[in-house]
């Protein structure tokens, strides 16, 4: 098992790593509860169909009495009225203050859960039991929880941390193709953000990652790594002040092709994917980092998968949309650019015609790679 500590003062957790361990949900979630004798798993459609019972019964053998509460899969659906019908559950179910929540899937199951978990009766205890790449290397680990609007990804929510996080490696291996490509793309970027020697890990490591034949302990060690790299990051700025905002490199542009898009053609980590592309050529024209190295990322990329499929969309409905996004800070749109492979700042001066430049060349780019 790997364990890596997410050091928050009073809201300090554990992020747990072990292939097999679902079956011992239900005791790292005791270890977390106490003597409450509620908890309901929420999860997706999906991972309902492979993972809900045995998930249950490992909480029901640790003496608690379980509500399973099953919502659609896809981006499209982490909406307020999923997360009303979710509230509603628990009210039914006459949920207390020391009742907990099991986050059992992927990002959206995580970020409504989170939100559900923050808001019902202005707080109750949950934990991330995550079975995505994304989920398990980046988004069930920070705190941030929230929904989607009409007009934009993640502009509903707040910061509320989990009790812990368990982590079974061995459950990637049910992924369909699309969702590893996506979430290797927020592994690449934890790499391309803050760690030159884990990019060349990946590039060592990618394909016998991403078919799951590598070693249990190799697997435990590329999620700890990742978990690692998040949680040093979150510890230094929980609230998204300074540092943390690096974790959103790729994601300016990629939140756009999202909205633009409503949420239907990208996986999340598929749009993060080409905004890196798009943010690395800015860096580039600013002259912040070489030609050799954007090549490296952009190769690492393609390796994984990149989805290049932009169809009819435009570069200026992009620009469009990035204006509405929640990282825009006195009408300026911030961008996380990087000066190496391992190394990024955060820019709030990038123009206009330096942003449309980045988001044309990646017109381009897919264009080529079609």
């Amino acid at each position: 098992m790997e364990t890596v500590p997410v050091s928050l003062d009073d809201r300090s957790y554990t992020i747990a790593i072990e292939a097999g361990s679902l079956l011992g949900t239900g005791s790292f979630v005791r270890s977390l509860a106490g003597k409450t004798a509620q908890a309901a798993v929420i999860t997706s459609d999906t991972v309902a169909g492979l993972y809900l019972e045995t998930v249950a019964d490992s909480l029901t053998r640790e003496g608690f009495s379980v509500t399973r509460i099953v919502i659609p899969d896809g981006e499209e659906f982490k909406t307020i009225a999923t997360w009303e019908s979710i509230l509603t559950r628990l009210i039914e179910s006459r949920f207390e203050r020391k009742s907990i929540l099991v986050l059992l899937g992927g990002g959206v199951v995580g970020d409504i859960g989170g939100f559900a978990a923050a808001t019902f009766l202005r707080g109750i205890q949950f934990v991330q039991v995550p079975t995505t790449i994304v989920a398990q290397t980046d988004s069930s680990i920070g705190g941030k929880v929230a929904v989607n609007h009409p007009l934009g990804k993640n502009l509903v929510g707040c910061f509320y941390q989990p009790a812990g996080v368990w982590i079974d490696p061995l459950v990637l291996r049910t992924l369909n193709r699309r969702e590893v490509i996506s979430g290797m793309g927020e592994v690449i970027k934890h790499a391309m953000i803050r760690d030159a020697g884990f990019f060349s890990f990946l590039e060592d490591n990618l394909e016998t990652l991403m078919d799951f034949t590598a070693p249990h302990g190799l697997l435990e060690r590329f999620i700890a790594w990742n978990c690692r790299i998040k949680a040093e990051i979150v510890a230094a700025d929980e609230r998204e002040n300074g540092l943390r905002a690096i974790l959103n490199y790729g994601h300016t542009v990629g939140h756009a092709l999202e909205a633009v898009t409503h949420f239907s053609r990208f996986k999340h980590g598929e749009a993060v994917m080409l905004g890196m592309i798009a943010a690395a050529e800015i860096a580039r024209a600013r002259g912040l980092i070489g030609s050799p190295e954007i090549v490296r990322q952009n190769d690492l990329l393609c390796r994984a998968g990149l989805n290049c499929n932009l169809g009819d969309i435009s570069p200026k409905e992009i620009f469009e949309s990035m204006k509405l996004d929640k990282k825009v800070i006195d009408g300026k749109i911030r961008f996380i650019l990087p000066d190496c492979i391992g190394s990024v700042n955060i820019y709030s001066d990038v123009d206009e015609n330096e942003i449309l430049h980045g988001i044309n060349f990646l017109f381009e780019f897919c264009r080529k790679k079609v």
